[in-house]
């Protein structure tokens, strides 16, 4: 991850939690090997963060622009996006209007269903 990555990152948790929202982000570990992994039991390309406001849930996955999905994260926003309430979203740095736009709306703001918006 870049340093602009991490940045944007960053900037994604703190409006996050300005807004009122839980957050969940595993962060990789550098091995004695000198390589970054993220430690996990389960299926990978789980997606970066997750978000907690109730009665939302979002899980968002963030990459840079230009930046293209796995087949590992592409299935876990199919699977996820399928769960009642589940709002899953794929978001660039471009996208920083709608994700200040969309962690600020409250429940009552949203048309039925979840939303998604992974390109």
């Amino acid at each position: 991850m870049t340093e602009r990555e991490r940045d944007f990152q960053r900037a994604v948790i703190d409006l996050a939690r300005l807004t009122g929202w839980r957050v969940h982000h595993t962060r990789p570990a550098l091995t004695r090997r000198g390589r970054w992994i993220t430690p996990i039991q389960g299926d990978a390309g789980f997606p970066d963060l997750v978000l907690c406001r109730p009665p939302r849930l979002i899980v968002a996955e963030l990459k840079r622009v230009g930046g293209k999905l796995s087949p590992a994260q592409r299935g876990w926003l199919d699977a996820l996006s399928a769960c009642a309430g589940v709002e899953c979203y794929l978001w660039t740095p471009a996208d920083w209007k709608t994700i200040t736009h969309t962690l600020r709306r409250h429940k009552h703001d949203i048309d039925s269903g979840g939303g998604r918006d992974d390109g």
